[in-house]
């Protein structure tokens, strides 16, 4: 295990699976760290943040305060081993190839950075990631969503943030603000070749739901995952 800051109170965790070559699982889902208290088994789910391949798998999240799992996470050391249970959860691409947008806010882009980083060098998929923050250093894999902005045409990053500073040039304000930009429907006759993953809180989640209904988008086009 090793991990590095990403943010304040934000790691990225990376995990080795000593004892298989291979570590299946589809990027969008998740693994369940087990810590124990006493006699108490504690479980908490954290979506996969890396792409398939090798025994690996990272892990985004934010230490929780008074939380159970995230400091015990927090407070480990290069070495040190944990318990997890198999890797589960639906909230993966439907059609890969297919036209998608992604709508994250805060550590719900784990299951984004696991899709994006495994799914653009294969299947080259047409994808705008809407980010959004409350200040720009919270805009985690900033960098790399970037570089694979330029390296694949076919891939949109469209950051925003709430508590911009004064040298923040970009988008503004609450993902609910870019979804027409991010859906870019003006370029597609039909809204039904078009799905939408939301992954965030639960009240972020439930504004963009509706705000895709309100649009013409029938339930199955909308997938989500809440963190709540």
């Amino acid at each position: 295990m090793h991990s590095k800051e990403l943010a304040p109170e934000v790691r990225h965790f990376e995990f080795e699976v000593p004892e298989v070559s291979d570590f299946h699982f589809t990027p969008g889902q998740f693994v369940s760290i087990v810590d124990r208290v006493e006699t108490k088994e504690i479980t908490r789910a954290y979506s996969i943040a890396s792409p398939r391949g090798g025994n690996r798998f990272a892990l985004c999240l934010n230490r929780v305060p008074n939380g159970h799992v995230s400091p015990y996470l927090f407070g480990l050391h290069p070495g040190d081993e944990i318990e997890i249970r198999e890797p589960l959860g639906y909230f993966t691409l439907r059609h890969p190839g297919h036209r998608s947008v992604f709508v994250a806010t805060g550590t719900g882009i784990a299951p984004f950075r696991s899709m994006l980083l495994d799914h653009l060098p294969t299947t080259h998929p047409q994808v705008n990631l809407l980010f959004g923050v409350r200040h720009e250093q919270g805009l985690l894999y900033r960098a790399e969503f970037e570089r694979l902005a330029e390296q694949y045409p076919t891939f949109r990053f469209l950051p925003t943030v709430t508590r911009p500073t004064e040298n923040w040039q970009g988008r503004r304000g609450r993902v609910q603000a870019h979804l027409d930009e991010a859906l870019d429907m003006k370029s597609y006759e039909d809204v039904s070749t078009v799905e939408v993953y939301v992954c965030g809180l639960k009240e972020m989640v439930d504004d963009v739901r509706r705000e895709l209904k309100a649009r013409g988008f029938d339930r199955k086009q909308i997938i989500y995952e809440k963190y709540d």
